[in-house]
């Protein structure tokens, strides 16, 4: 029994988009609650709801670089496998 192991690495390539699809609609909802937020005239507030959407975009960010890193793993892995079928025919 042959297995097509690119066939297997695409739903996990698939899986990583729409996480990342789902990161950015999350960055998209983030940055328009920090708009609203900086329009509060308390400065204690305004200054703590800077701190956590700074802290929380750091995060995201690195969130993202994992997928991105995952996303190249994987394309890598089925790069070689194909190397590796070719060789063998």
């Amino acid at each position: 029994m042959e297995i097509d192991l690119g066939e297997v690495l695409d739903p996990f390539r698939r899986h990583v988009i729409e996480i990342k699809d789902a990161l950015a609609h999350a960055r998209y909802r983030y940055d328009g609650l920090d708009l609203i937020l900086e329009t509060v005239s308390d400065p204690k507030v305004r200054g703590a709801s800077q701190e956590v959407f700074a802290l929380a975009g750091e995060k995201m960010n690195g969130v993202d670089d994992m997928l991105d890193e995952l996303y190249r793993q994987l394309s890598d892995v089925d790069r070689m496998l194909e190397t590796y079928a070719s060789k063998q025919q």
